[in-house]
């Protein structure tokens, strides 16, 4: 019988010791890929503002994430079903792609305001051929990216976006291509 016992318990731990690797190996995944990056980007207002949107982003999401599993530990102590209204999206990330072989030098452009008066630009971009970058954008704004793969040309080309449609954009010079992905 103490052998049955013994066996099971370490039945549990082992089963607790895998599905706590693979919860940590999952969360790690999930921050890894989700990284917004401003490696390109190399106007310093543009990236401390990249960072000061990425903060609040995730500020509201730990702090939902927290609503929620508090509502949970407070239904299985008490047997009520609490479920808070989930605060409104307000950012999302946006995922920009050169295809050109060329380097492409691009400034986001937006009428949405941040804080202090100052608008969400996105400004001196410089991506290299082949790449892409995530930046972090306010949902339901009307953006113009202005592009071009000589940094002295005189003329841009020009994409107007909504990101409240468009989740992912392509550039390539004299070939404008923009895919809209539906939002799941």
């Amino acid at each position: 019988m103490s052998a049955f016992i013994l066996s099971i318990r370490f039945e549990i731990i082992s089963i607790m010791k895998i599905t706590s690797r693979s919860i940590s190996l999952i969360v790690s995944l999930a921050v890894l890929s989700s990284c917004a990056t401003s490696a390109y980007i190399t106007d310093q207002e543009s990236i401390e503002r990249q960072k000061e949107m990425r903060k609040y982003r995730t500020g509201i999401n730990f702090a939902e994430a927290g609503v929620l599993f508090a509502s949970a530990v407070g239904e299985a102590f008490t047997g009520v079903s609490i479920y808070p209204e989930p605060t409104p999206q307000s950012f999302r990330k946006m995922k920009l792609t050169n295809v050109s072989n060329d380097t492409l030098y691009m400034n986001m452009v937006t009428d949405w305001l941040w804080k202090d008066s100052v608008y969400c630009d996105i400004n001196e971009i410089v991506m290299p051929p082949l790449e892409s970058a995530k930046v972090i954008v306010p949902l339901g704004a009307a953006y113009n990216i202005f592009f071009r793969t000589d940094y002295n040309a005189p003329d841009d080309e020009k994409i107007e976006i909504n990101t409240d449609k468009t989740r992912s954009v392509k550039l390539q010079p004299a070939l404008i291509k923009s895919e809209e992905k539906p939002i799941n």
